[in-house]
């Protein structure tokens, strides 16, 4: 067991790693649903989840496994006090107001939008013949969408840009004190900009999501300035960042396999099902936390009240008593009720956003672009953490 707890920690959070050895961790999750589902790593004094049954039920208990008061994920971070960080009933007041405003519908009345943003980011690569799909592409995307959706005026893109790109590969030059000093006055500075723009909503309300969210009610409860204020921080950090990675993680998967390229653009139909392979295959979300509220029985074991419970979302959508032929890219997959955007209460709300971001740009690309290919002999580096980010991506193609 020595052994696997050092191949676990090639995927430390925030460690920058060759793509090939964060992969490496899909035979680890392997081993360990077999011999030993649920492990308790003493160094770190954290419960590990492996097997999909068991990280669905983790998820779905919210009586003995709370997401408040978990050190470095609810405790510490952005999410503090947002609907991501709270538990029933609270946790439904917050789900309930913000689902009024944040609709499949409104999401796909952004669809027309969203096309004309997917097509200004290929306009300003698509005659070069190469480019970095991280940098041009992927990160620019959901930004400029959740701009959109939020409601922020054109003329503040740069900042919001500043903000949507400030991950951690930004503070690694940084010590760990200099960088939460950064994160936080970022914060403060995101508060501040939220809160103007929430006053102005308020006193000139128009078709965008803060306007939505400023008026919404349950039984005649608004929420208040904080609540809105930490889910419009909340969209733009976690919602930029899945679609981000999705897309990444998308076009690394398609430059794999040429052929499921040339497929793809044949069977345009194909598109929605490959997405959900990818989003189970190769996650922007590897892993997320818990905090046993009481002493809990679990896989045949005791895990004691205010343990940090890691269940590994990655590991269960490999889980071949869920998935047949786990390891391999089966774009027709169905079922296919991966565990990427969560389950139970906590299920992703941004979830139909990012589908649909994915399902008018991946298209787009495909068509437009012509045999995409990763340039040879560039090393492909992730910043392994809860989410799995693809640092660099350049490509060839041909416009068509």
């Amino acid at each position: 067991m020595q052994q696997q707890g050092q191949r676990r920690g090639g995927f430390s959070p925030f460690q920058v790693l060759p793509i090939e050895q964060t992969l490496q961790s899909f035979q680890w999750f392997d081993a360990m649903r077999r011999n030993q589902p649920v492990f308790h790593e003493e160094q770190s004094h954290t419960w590990h989840i492996f097997r999909y049954d068991d990280i669905r039920q983790v998820l779905t208990d919210t009586a003995h496994f709370s997401s408040e008061n978990v050190p470095g994920f609810s405790e510490g971070t952005f999410l503090n006090g947002t609907v991501v960080a709270k538990d029933p009933p609270y946790h439904r007041k917050l789900r309930n107001l913000v689902n009024q405003a944040f609709t499949p519908r409104a999401v796909n009345h952004l669809s027309g939008r969203v096309s004309e943003i997917a097509q200004d980011l290929l306009d300003n690569v698509s005659g070069n013949g190469k480019m970095d799909v991280v940098r041009d592409i992927a990160f620019p995307f959901p930004a400029k969408v959740i701009a959109e959706l939020l409601g922020v005026p054109a003329n503040d893109w740069d900042i919001f840009r500043r903000w949507a790109g400030a991950g951690d590969e930004d503070m690694q030059q940084y010590t760990p004190e200099q960088a939460m000093k950064g994160r936080q006055t970022m914060e403060n500075q995101m508060y501040d900009y939220f809160s103007r723009l929430l006053a102005e909503r308020s006193r000139s309300p128009r078709e965008d999501l803060i306007s939505s969210l400023s008026v919404a009610e349950i039984d005649g409860e608004r929420l208040s300035e904080k609540e809105l204020v930490s889910f419009c921080i909340l969209l733009l950090a976690a919602g930029q960042e899945t679609t981000k990675n999705l897309i990444a993680n998308a076009l690394y998967c398609f430059t794999e396999d040429l052929a499921l390229q040339q497929r793809l653009r044949q069977e345009p139909a194909m598109m929605q099902s490959t997405i959900e392979e990818v989003l189970r295959y190769l996650p922007p979300v590897w892993f997320t936390f818990r905090r046993t509220a009481s002493d809990v029985e679990f896989g045949g074991k005791t895990i004691p009240a205010n343990s940090i419970v890691l269940v590994w979302n990655a590991s269960g959508n490999r889980d071949p008593e869920q998935f047949p032929e786990p390891d391999r890219f089966d774009p027709m997959r169905e079922p296919n009720r991966h565990l990427t955007f969560g389950h139970g209460i906590h299920f992703c709300i941004g979830a139909p956003l990012a589908r649909l971001e994915a399902r008018i740009l991946l298209p787009m690309m495909l068509e437009q672009l012509k045999d995409i290919r990763r340039v040879p002999d560039v090393p492909i580096t992730v910043r392994a953490g809860i989410v799995y980010v693809i640092q660099s991506l350049p490509i060839t193609f041909t416009a068509s």
